[in-house]
């Protein structure tokens, strides 16, 4: 991979002013409910596999910068103060894999289709679980928020993650990070779990201003799309990871593609033949439906989901589709 340049900047320390109370949603019982942010990468998986399987949700998107996440109501959800959270009824799901595999064992029909089968050979299997440990290695948090800082990677960054809004990533990362230390200090339970997520945010920040441990990071994410176009090569009429069925596996490998695509990493991963497996595939994941859905053009998403989460509930709601806090959701976990 091409060596980094040292261009980075250092956004000084925010203190943030108090959390908001934030008012807790109330939806009916029984409601099949995702706490969520539409540019979270977690989130995402969730979501494209919920259109997969053509459930009916409600979305509730969380104001992830102004501090929702460490609201108490929601930490009395998920103590992590992580998104997505599935509530079902009067279960909570927390963590996008646990969340991926309640609904995969329990919408199981002609309705909704599966992704896990049980009729796997013993060497897809192994496959299965070899790509699954190499995905879930890649930090997708550092990555997004590093493409931001090291500005001299020639990246083509997609809209609206251009110009501005790329300091304001910054800015806001750093602004999410005071929140999470107040947050802690005003905890009265629960105080471990979000200790615990402010050491995982202190070893991230260390990585990302870092330009060797940033280069490890991308050197990390060719290694395994390598990995996967050697694989893609070698059954070049097989069309998804596995097997020709989309697995959980394919869903997690394509919004990865997706995540750098957006960050504008096509050409310095897989582009002009580089890994032109590795790009037929991302071009099949970005026909399906489910896709179109997750990613339509323009602020269509956010518009869509902003409005559909109960606004009565949000402080800033009046501050329209940004006050979603887009900016935060790429580097927070």
């Amino acid at each position: 991979m091409n060596n980094l340049k040292s261009t980075i900047t250092t956004t000084p320390p925010h203190t943030p002013e108090p959390l908001p109370d934030f008012k807790a949603p109330v939806f009916k019982d029984g409601a099949l409910v995702l706490y969520f942010h539409p540019y979270n990468f977690y989130s995402q998986k969730v979501l494209l596999m919920l259109y997969e399987k053509n459930l009916e949700f409600t979305p509730y998107a969380l104001d992830l910068s102004n501090g929702e996440q460490y609201s108490s109501w929601f930490l009395n959800i998920n103590p992590k103060g992580d998104v997505p959270v599935l509530q079902d009824g009067p279960f909570i799901i927390p963590d996008s894999r646990h969340i991926m595999n309640y609904v995969e064992d329990k919408f199981r029909s002609d309705k909704h289709q599966a992704f896990k089968s049980y009729n796997f050979t013993a060497k897809e299997y192994e496959k299965l679980q070899r790509f699954d440990k190499l995905l879930a290695q890649v930090p997708v948090g550092a990555l997004s928020l590093g493409s931001f800082i090291h500005e001299d990677l020639k990246l083509a960054p997609k809209p609206p993650f251009i110009g501005p809004v790329r300091k304001a990533c910054i800015k806001n990362n750093e602004k999410v990070y005071e929140l999470l230390k107040k947050s802690i200090e005003e905890a009265e339970v629960n105080k471990a779990a979000l200790l615990r997520k402010l050491e995982i945010q202190d070893q991230r920040r260390r990585v990302v201003y870092s330009r060797v441990e940033f280069h490890k990071i991308l050197d990390n994410v060719y290694n395994v799309l390598y990995t996967i176009e050697t694989d893609l090569k070698e059954n070049p009429d097989r069309e998804w990871l596995i097997t020709d069925k989309l697995t959980l596996t394919d869903i997690a490998f394509g919004l990865l593609l997706h995540r750098l695509y957006q960050l504008g990493f096509e050409n310095y991963y897989w582009g002009y033949g580089k890994l032109p497996h590795v790009e037929s595939f991302f071009l099949r994941f970005r026909k399906r439906e489910s896709y179109q859905k997750l990613v339509p053009t323009n602020f269509e998403i956010l518009k869509d989901m902003w409005q559909k989460t109960p606004s009565n509930y949000k402080i800033g709601a009046g501050a329209g589709v940004l006050g979603m806090a887009m900016f935060a959701a790429f580097a927070h976990k």
